[in-house]
């Protein structure tokens, strides 16, 4: 297309811009003691990627599928994409996150980029150290797994990237769960994907499965980070059982905009988990689903316009949007298209808990799905291609241009800050405010005692609930449906082959082959090992929704925020809130729900080792039912351990936190106090330095 030609006229346009960055940058320069220049810098990095990248030759749409780990992202582009086979594996642990591209090409292939020396180094280095932090635990994690499957790193650092062709689209597919399945052989090595397949629908556009931006393995957040540069559409996803919470808000309302994205779907994801949660308060199915949407849509409403009334530097237009998310369920969808005898084991529970207030249809469980709304927003951005590249190809400067001006305002808002209080306060009167400072925090310790606990014995209560749920499934994943095998049996009978008007022939026989058919039971020994996989992801997901309903960051930020409001207004003017609201988000990021992870391979050794295939006989079949109940014991007894594990290390996080709270706010406070008393020694001048600051701002804004 004529767009992606870089003309004369882009050329000094582009560096005329650049150049005004690199003149705000000198100008600046001088102050960097008292600022931050590195997001300056930045913008001139990221504009040359972005425009570099749009003006080539095979540049397409670029889709990017965003959101954390668990949210579906994976089940949903299987369901879009390929009829809702199971062709990208679900990464369901960071360790096994990869940026996975599909694009289209007459030739099937993967091109494969593994992790670098550097990053390998870096990698081993946090899995040998003793640090609890997640990055560490997952590089540790990484690392076994690559002792596990005897793989040699080097071999593949060496090759940076590859190449792997194959004669069809089934071979292909049938090979990517090596690199990028939560069991795959390379795994651990690879970094990122690319997939081509020749499949005409997806000619002109490039679609980006991402392992998100909480990816504790940086050298994969960067990957993320580079391709949310070039994204031009964004299908944002968002569990419905923990439905966007403060990262999720502040990515999509504040992040993405800046990154120079055009459209942004909100989708709220794996919405059967939600309308579930809500369907036993409710008197019918379709009570239940206006509810639950209701009630979504409430909160985006309510989460966005906060956001928005709290930050000044953000898109309003565009949040807008934000406000309705499309509800999907890929697993409802892929239950209407198969039909109810063709269910496992995991659909089938589902289903059951759907038919709780009545019998449904195959219609309203793809409407639960509701799929055929993305479809139809999919093509509509395809069919807007044209206009949207169009638009972005003259928007690089308007939106680098819009960043930049976010940061100098920033800037320009901190001098002035410093400037007042080095106007307004004299050295005396902060020291005396410090003193005042520790004596009131000192007084909140009994209020943050109480939010605390709180915190704690919510925990508790949703983990005995985790755990009947927990016990409820054992019941469940005991049964082994018995199945209708059928065995061909052959005999040889003799025949005579005599004629009675052909004398010669009496006397004479033929062996001729009979065969018929003969109906039996069998168990399949797959299915146990179906139901313990699927009984650990049931235990899994009661868990992670155990700490998602007792941890509400937004309620806790209220509730901290409330007690030093109320304890430190005793500072008049000298009080600023959004300081201390800065703080206390601070603080709660220290605040981690844990990844869980349980191994289910020693449990399935445990039936393949005595049982595989067909079970035929009575007595073997009330064995393997002994050894299935026994196993299915043992699993259960290890998730309900997992979870009071869990839960003793998140309790002991809150009492570090609670033990600490009051100190590190103390310590962020006067290291700020102490700060602006430093620039009292030389007031005036830092007060001309400031204002030479502001002034070299209203500059840049007149002439950019």
């Amino acid at each position: 297309m004529d767009i992606f030609n870089r003309t004369r006229d882009n050329e000094i346009e582009f560096g005329k811009f650049l150049d005004k960055v690199d003149n705000i940058y000198k100008n600046l320069k001088e102050f960097e003691n008292e600022i931050d220049l590195f997001d300056i810098a930045s913008i001139k990095k990221s504009f040359r990627a972005k425009t570099d990248d749009f003006f080539r030759e095979d540049r397409k749409l670029n889709i990017g599928i965003i959101g954390r780990v668990k949210v579906g992202k994976s089940s949903f582009l299987n369901t879009l994409m390929f009829g809702g086979r199971s062709i990208l594996p679900a990464a369901v642990t960071p360790k096994t996150a990869v940026l996975t591209r599909i694009e289209y090409d007459a030739e099937n292939r993967l091109d494969i980029e593994y992790f670098t020396y550097e990053e390998w180094k870096l990698l081993n280095a946090a899995a040998n150290g003793n640090n609890q932090k997640n990055e560490y635990k997952v590089a540790h994690e990484i690392t076994t797994m690559v002792k596990e499957r005897n793989l040699n790193p080097e071999d593949f650092i060496k090759k940076q990237k590859e190449t792997i062709y194959y004669d069809t689209y089934d071979e292909l597919m049938e090979s990517i769960n090596d690199y990028v399945g939560e069991n795959g052989k390379y795994t651990p090595l690879v970094k990122s994907v690319s997939i081509f397949v020749d499949r005409e629908e997806l000619e002109d556009i490039s679609i980006v499965d991402t392992p998100g931006l909480y990816d504790p393995i940086l050298s994969r957040v960067d990957k993320t980070k580079q391709f949310m540069e070039l994204c031009d559409v964004v299908f944002f996803l968002s569990k419905s059982t923990s439905f966007l919470d403060k990262n999720d808000i502040d990515l999509v309302a504040s992040q993405l905009p800046k990154k120079g994205v055009k459209k942004v779907v909100l989708v709220c994801s794996r919405f059967d988990d939600g309308l579930r949660d809500t369907l036993w308060s409710k008197d019918s199915l379709e009570e239940a689903v206006e509810y639950t949407k209701k009630q979504l849509c409430n909160y985006a409403d309510q989460a966005f316009t906060n956001y928005k009334n709290t930050n000044y530097y953000i898109n309003g237009d565009l949040i807008e949007q934000f406000k309705k998310p499309v509800f999907v369920s890929a697993i409802a969808e892929n239950m209407a298209m198969k039909g109810l005898e063709n269910l496992n084991s995991k659909e089938k529970r589902v289903y059951e808990d759907l038919i709780s207030k009545g019998p449904i249809t195959t219609e309203q469980v793809k409407a639960i799905g509701n799929m055929d709304e993305i479809r139809k927003l999919f093509k509509e951005v395809i069919e807007q291609k044209d206009v949207m590249l169009k638009e972005k190809a003259s928007s690089f400067i308007p939106v680098a241009k819009e960043e930049l001006d976010d940061k100098l305002m920033r800037i320009q808002t901190l001098a002035k800050k410093r400037i007042n209080q080095l106007s307004t306060y004299d050295k005396e009167k902060l020291s005396e405010d410090k003193k005042v400072i520790t004596s009131q925090i000192n007084k909140m310790n009994v209020n943050l005692e109480v939010v605390f606990n709180e915190l704690k014995e919510k925990i508790e209560q949703h983990k005995m609930q985790a755990i009947s749920e927990i016990r409820a499934y054992n019941r469940e994943y005991l049964q082994v449906s018995e199945k209708e095998g059928i065995t061909t049996h052959f005999e040889i009978r003799k025949e005579s082959t005599a004629k009675w008007f052909k004398p010669w022939t009496w006397g004479t026989t033929s062996r001729v082959i009979y065969s018929y058919d003969e109906k039996y039971q069998y168990i399949d020994a797959y299915d146990a090992i179906e139901n313990i996989r699927n009984f650990v992801e049931d235990g899994k997901e009661c868990i992670e929704l155990a700490f998602n309903k007792s941890l509400d960051i937004a309620v806790l930020k209220n509730k901290l925020l409330t007690i030093i409001i109320e304890n430190l207004d005793a500072l008049g003017e000298n009080f600023d809130a959004s300081y201390y609201k800065l703080l206390v988000e601070k603080t709660l990021n220290g605040i981690k729900i844990p990844n869980i992870e349980f191994p289910t391979t020693p449990f399935e050794e445990i039936i393949t080792s005595e049982f595989t295939g067909e079970i035929k006989s009575n007595s073997m079949k009330s064995n393997f039912k002994k050894v299935l109940s026994d196993t299915i014991y043992d699993v259960r007894e290890g998730i309900c351990n997992k979870l009071e594990r869990e839960v003793m290390r998140f309790e002991e996080g809150i009492d570090e936190l609670k033990k600490n709270f009051a100190e590190n706010l103390l310590t962020d406070i006067n290291k700020e106090l102490n700060a602006v008393i430093e620039q009292f020694e030389n007031k005036e001048i830092e007060i001309q330095r400031y204002n030479k600051l502001i002034e070299v701002i209203d500059k840049v804004e007149i002439n950019v």
